[in-house]
């Protein structure tokens, strides 16, 4: 075992298998800027614990390995990491009208900076009007690593931004409470989990029509993992009090829950 920081939430392989990528939530004490954690994965050794932001999530590498990104859920930011200096190289705001990318890493935030989301229900809490806030909680690449999707929990959008110019293409209406993402190893499909709505939706990656919206079998939908050969999607859901938790299995080519 290794020690990284407090609450590591989302970890990530390198396509060569040599390291993990491993972000730290953090939602111990009072909010403050949190942390990356790599590890060696031969030697179980943490080597860098890189500062990002505010209770960072989700922790995906582009298909060449070279740019790692995870969404800050209080500070409205995309974070991308130079997978080879091991350095955060840019940073992207979220919220809906302040949209725009930056770089080098996030600034230096006091509590006052931060976005006030009540976390106690980890993304089930509906915004308040004209609340125009994104609190995002994933971040995902496409295949080509052209485009990044980003799931805004509280507006109920994906944000789709161009790696290259680091700038918006486009907004994408979500189920409510979008939470989690995962693309296709053939690139395209994009699958998203909905927390508030308890559904799966598949997406076209390229036109970004939903093509369909599959109700899960219990209310706090999680977490998404798509076979090697592209077929299913398996959906984690939480339970809710002494309710276990399932796996619900969609079939990426019926579009529909099979198991």
């Amino acid at each position: 075992s290794v020690m990284l920081g407090n609450f590591p939430a989302t970890m990530q392989l390198s396509p060569d298998g040599e390291l993990v990528f491993v972000v730290n939530f953090n939602v111990h004490g009072e909010m403050e800027t949190s942390d990356v954690s790599v590890v060696s994965a031969k030697e179980m050794v943490e080597i860098a614990r890189i500062p990002t932001c505010t209770m960072p999530h989700g922790s995906r590498l582009n298909s060449d390995g070279t740019k790692h990104y995870s969404a800050c859920m209080m500070d409205e930011e995309l974070v991308e990491i130079d997978a080879r200096t091991l350095n955060v190289s840019r940073h992207f705001l979220l919220t809906k009208g302040k949209e725009m990318g930056m770089n080098g890493a996030p600034p230096a935030r006091v509590a006052s900076d931060r976005m006030s989301h009540d976390m106690g229900g980890h993304g089930m809490e509906p915004p308040k009007p004209g609340d125009v806030s994104c609190s995002p909680t994933w971040a995902q690449p496409s295949r080509d690593g052209k485009r990044v999707w980003v799931a805004c929990n509280k507006s109920s959008e994906i944000v789709e931004i161009d790696a290259n110019a680091w700038t918006v293409l486009r907004r994408i209406p979500a189920g409510a409470g979008v939470y989690n993402l995962a693309i296709t190893h053939d690139g395209s499909r994009l699958v998203a989990t909905n927390k508030r709505d308890a559904s799966v939706s598949i997406f076209d990656a390229l036109s970004a029509k939903e093509l369909a919206r599959v109700p899960t079998t219990r209310k706090v939908v999680h977490g998404v993992a798509i076979s090697d050969d592209d077929r299913y999607a398996f959906i984690s859901v939480e339970g809710m009090g002494s309710e276990p938790g399932t796996v619900d299995i969609v079939d990426l080519i019926s579009l529909r829950k099979v198991a």
